[in-house]
């Protein structure tokens, strides 16, 4: 709250905000279609994920499920994923939270790997799109590889048994490939989204805000979200900014730029999710 507090006191909010409004239609148009995008195929990847779902069901549990987690403080909202799971499919709760774990360790590879290319593109030019293909190609590769050797390991009872749930992810390889090309074209349209907005709202290139999305985003991943993120968002996103060689003002006016959009596709897509699941019926617990 101390950084809502400071944004407050320091900027003029009223333009802050309008100044995403005054942006050319083409371009919030450009900007809506890849983040609805990435929206989406995160749904799809639900769909993957727990297969017994119909599509709608799936795509429901996955709007409602990113809405919660947006809104809800200390990322409680998680919990929505392996609840909504339960009564809609019968899915025991661990069995959903560990495949909440699952989509979340491919999610942060995804973040990582493809921030870092594009904040390095302009320093090594296509060797970093090479970067891309590989860590395209390869990751699913090494996940085959490596888990299943971790089977002989010993572990309490609880995390052995999340551990065969990895593994049984890992050992089927063309639903392996198709959750993790979902997770980074889904990433991969959520960041370009976001780096144009902010590249057209304060005329920097897009490869110098990556910095201040990578902050922000990796706020929202980490267990210390705020309120709705409120504050932690922006302050990610003024740390981001600052190892970018940008100013803490400009990364403070980019992330509370960034949050509304973010927000506001939360609206739409959580009006949504809560449209396809209300048709559910509520017995199923």
């Amino acid at each position: 709250m101390l950084t809502v507090a400071f944004a407050a006191a320091m900027l003029d909010l009223q333009s802050t905000v309008m100044a995403l409004w005054q942006l050319p239609t083409h371009t919030l148009t450009v900007v809506f279609l890849l983040g609805a995008a990435s929206w989406l195929l995160r749904g799809l990847r639900t769909w993957v994920l727990f297969e017994q779902l119909p599509l709608t069901d799936a795509l429901g549990m996955s709007f409602v499920h990113n809405t919660a987690n947006n809104l809800a403080p200390m990322r409680l909202g998680e919990l929505a994923l392996p609840l909504l799971a339960r009564w809609l499919g019968r899915i025991e709760f661990s069995v959903g939270l560990t495949s909440l774990i699952w989509i979340r360790i491919l999610d942060f590879i995804s973040l990582i790997g493809l921030a870092a290319s594009i904040l390095l593109l302009p320093k090594f030019g296509v060797i970093m799109i090479g970067v891309v293909a590989i860590l395209v190609f390869l990751t699913p590769l090494i996940i085959r590889g490596v888990l299943p050797k971790t089977q002989h390991w010993p572990l309490p009872q609880f995390l052995a048994k999340a551990r065969a749930q990895f593994v049984f992810e890992a050992s089927q390889p063309a639903r392996l490939h198709r959750l993790w090309r979902l997770t980074i074209l889904a990433w991969l349209c959520k960041l370009i989204g976001m780096a144009v907005l902010l590249a057209a709202l304060s005329g920097i290139s897009v490869t110098e805000v990556m910095a201040t999305i990578l902050g922000a985003e990796l706020s929202s991943i980490l267990p210390i979200h705020g309120l709705a993120g409120a504050g932690s968002y922006q302050a990610g996103g003024i740390l981001g900014a600052t190892f970018g060689g940008q100013s803490a003002m400009t990364g403070l006016t980019l992330a509370i730029q960034l949050h509304i959009y973010v927000l506001s596709l939360t609206a739409v897509f959580g009006t949504l999710g809560i449209i396809l699941l209300t048709r559910q019926p509520t017995d199923n617990f």
